[in-house]
């Protein structure tokens, strides 16, 4: 006798259900509580929340691809002291002012000795992170090159899954070298402060 189709299809629908991160629903439904703790995941480097994040990471990575946002992706550097944080807060303010929901990545440098960050950019932005359709996340550097985080790229997919529309990722106080990040952005923009370098 032939097994029912319909009953085999609600088992794989149940099974699915089950092995879905709980951390899944709420950030797609733009939590952004869940964002961020979904952001801390990806950024663990302990095992067992490594493969955690992976599981989390493919069922967002599925989500974006059937449900495309049409996200700008933007990247901002520059040296120590060019405003990128002050930019980055005019900037976003004018969007959200504008219906967009933005997120900011800032990435910032850590410590070769202590291993630890100030994370003060959301500080410099207490407009913009005050605002119901922002979400900033500081990220420390942990040492990773070119001017980003290891999880930069994920944190971006989890932040489209969220539904903002404007990815902006701030990178740490760079020089020549730190472009990694206008790999993953559509639009790379670099902040000079008024008398720096010369005409070329």
């Amino acid at each position: 006798m032939l097994t029912p189709i319909r009953p085999l299809f609600k088992c794989c629908r149940k099974l699915s259900s089950i092995n879905m991160h709980p951390l899944y629903q709420p950030l797609i439904r733009g939590d952004r509580a869940a964002l961020a703790r979904a952001i801390t995941l990806s950024e663990s480097s302990l095992d067992r929340h490594k493969k955690e994040a992976s599981n989390l990471m493919n069922s967002i990575l599925l989500y974006n691809q059937n449900n495309p946002t049409g996200s700008l992706r933007i990247g901002i550097s520059g040296p120590p002291g060019a405003g990128k944080s002050t930019f980055i807060e005019g900037f976003g303010l004018q969007l959200t002012d504008n219906n967009h929901k933005v997120a900011v990545l800032a990435v910032d440098p850590s410590s070769s000795l202590s291993g630890g960050s100030l994370l003060a950019d959301k500080t410099r932005m207490q407009g913009l992170s005050a605002h119901p359709s922002a979400f900033i996340r500081p990220s420390p550097s942990r040492g990773h090159l070119g001017g980003v985080a290891r999880a930069t790229n994920d944190a971006i997919q989890l932040c489209e899954a969220a539904g903002y529309d404007i990815i902006i990722v701030e990178t740490v106080g760079a020089g020549q070298s730190e472009i990694a990040v206008a790999n993953m952005t559509d639009l790379f923009t670099l902040l000079i402060p008024p008398g720096s370098g010369d005409e070329l």
